[in-house]
């Protein structure tokens, strides 16, 4: 990560003290706990709040590094292999943990859930070629064709027709 600012350099350490410091898995709101230890970043936001508490500024803020660490988590290493992965672990939650310390267990999950991507969008770009196929060389939008393709839609979905 190209550092620009102050906050930068406070993220990619605070990512890898986390990644450090776990046994099995951290989420990103660890993350986040980390960033905002360092004294400066804390004042400088209380004071933010405090001052111009009505423009919601210490959340702009907050939403950058936010953004930084999703950056940081990622990164990839010189073979172009993710250096952190991840994993649902039920509602918005998702586990986060360096790849190479992965286990069989924590793979097969990374694994599972990646092939459920990889089928929901096998289906949505199955649908989007439905569409095309209506809409090729004419000069009709989805609205013109849509009562007549979401059936189409349905039955790829449920297996009873091929695209």
């Amino acid at each position: 990560m190209k550092e620009h600012t102050p906050i930068d350099k406070l993220i990619e350490p605070a990512v890898k003290r986390v990644a450090q410091r776990e046994t099995s898995y951290f989420q990103k709101s660890e993350i986040l706990t980390e960033v905002l230890k360092n004294k400066t970043l804390s004042g400088l936001l209380a004071d933010i709040k405090k001052r111009f508490g009505g423009w919601q500024f210490d959340t702009v803020i907050l939403r950058y590094i936010d953004g930084r660490v999703g950056q940081v988590l990622q990164q990839r290493d010189g073979n172009r292999i993710r250096v952190y992965e991840c994993y649902a672990a039920g509602g918005r939650e998702r586990r986060w943990l360096p790849l190479r310390a992965m286990t069989a267990d924590t793979l097969l999950a990374v694994m599972r859930e990646t092939r459920t991507q990889a089928r929901q969008l096998e289906i949505k770009g199955e649908g989007y070629e439905l569409f095309y196929n209506e809409l090729k060389g004419t000069k009709l939008t989805i609205e013109d064709v849509y009562d007549k393709v979401v059936p189409m839609i349905r039955d790829y979905r449920t297996g009873k027709g091929a695209a």
